[in-house]
């Protein structure tokens, strides 16, 4: 075999390689976090100071998974108050899994949702709360067995 035909497949092997690389990359889909990402980030001053608000109470917001069902119990000097709000459980890797939870909390200060129906891995919780007119907001990471 001469240089030449060596030349030559070398040159196919890099097109045929290029090509399957071409192809693996247009099947595969990226989600986004968000598909509103840039009003999100507007958003961000009013979420810092909605979390600063949040780490000066008394105690944080408990969130707990249990059953399929997810169990908020906020601070002490909640009680009593009308508690009202979102809670955001986003998966990261498969927004099919994204769950958006209407939060109104019970006299005690104690929520639980009905069935989630939660695929099992790891969840970004984002908890938006309000009391009395002021925005309070919490995010944890949760993981479902």
């Amino acid at each position: 075999m001469n240089w030449g035909k060596g030349l030559a497949i070398s040159l196919i092997a890099f097109a045929a390689m290029m090509a399957a690389f071409g192809i693996a990359s247009a099947r595969r889909t990226e989600t986004l976090v968000t598909e509103n990402y840039y009003a999100e980030e507007l958003k961000y001053q009013e979420r810092i100071d909605a979390q600063s608000r949040t780490n000066a109470l008394s105690a944080p917001v408990s969130i707990v998974l249990a059953d399929d069902r997810v169990q908020l119990r906020f601070p002490v000097e909640m009680e009593g108050k009308a508690i009202t709000g979102s809670l955001k459980l986003l998966r990261t890797n498969d927004a099919r899994a994204d769950r958006d939870v209407a939060i109104a909390a019970e006299s005690d200060g104690s929520f639980t949702s009905e069935a989630l129906d939660l695929w099992p891995g790891r969840y970004d919780a984002s908890l938006e709360w309000q009391v009395d007119g002021i925005t309070y907001h919490t995010a944890e990471k949760l993981v479902v067995q």
